[in-house]
């Protein structure tokens, strides 16, 4: 019996395995790479019978509980690890088919950009206009250059003999005397009754430049009453 050769035809594919020895079809059997409704035939016989009634085939022991991995060729089928030339391609695992999940309509929402948009214009609007102001009109001085609230004229001398206009000794206060008395005479024209002078001399002032000041407001027209504070000295 080991001598025999079969054909071997798969139902389920159709495929049709010519003069496979009776070994390797046990084999195959019990590998259950054939199964009971496939049909086997003798070489050159026409009349196909099925695996479970060919006598030769009929009791076989139990397939082994592990199957060897099977090999893949290189035209894509299955074949089995010891090199068959013709071989029962095993059934693969059915491989788990990807699905693909439809790719919803994607839409860009535009909303937070043109709140931004118009928040930088906002902030551009206020910028300029507090890098750029508009020019402000401001009313007329009620007093002229050194004229107190009180309507009086301050004139300052310190140690040094240099008159001041105004209350304090700043730097841009200094006026030569000429400039002095024609701001004054300015300030006299200006006022609406005699502008009374108020002279504030250093401790350590000359009396001449005092008096000569005097002398010389004395002779402006408008000038009111005339009053001398000098720093006593300790």
């Amino acid at each position: 019996m080991s001598d025999e050769w079969l054909d071997v035809k798969i139902v389920k594919t159709g495929r049709v395995y010519e003069r496979v020895p009776l070994d390797k079809l046990r084999r195959w059997v019990a590998e259950s790479r054939v199964l009971p409704d496939d049909l086997v035939r003798p070489v050159g016989a026409a009349r196909w019978l099925r695996v479970a009634m060919a006598p030769e085939l009929a009791a076989l022991p139990a397939p082994p509980a592990v199957l060897p991995p099977p090999v893949r060729r290189a035209d894509g089928a299955s074949s089995s690890p010891e090199g068959d030339d013709v071989g029962i391609a095993v059934p693969a695992k059915s491989r788990r088919r990807r699905r693909f999940r439809l790719l919803e309509d994607t839409a860009l929402d535009m909303t937070p950009m043109i709140d931004v948009t118009f928040q930088l214009l906002i902030f551009f609007m206020f910028a300029n206009q507090l890098a750029n102001p508009n020019p402000i009109e401001v009313p007329e001085a009620a007093y002229g250059r050194g004229v107190m609230p009180d309507g009086k004229q301050a004139i300052l001398v310190d140690d040094q003999g240099r008159y001041y206009l105004g209350e304090s000794a700043k730097p841009e206060n200094v006026a030569p005397l000429d400039d002095l008395l024609r701001a004054v005479a300015d300030n006299a024209a200006a006022a609406a009754s005699p502008l009374d002078v108020i002279i504030s001399a250093h401790k350590r002032s000359r009396h001449d430049q005092v008096r000569t000041l005097m002398e010389k407001l004395e002779g402006v027209p408008n000038i009111g009453v005339l009053r001398l504070g000098v720093e006593e000295r300790q």
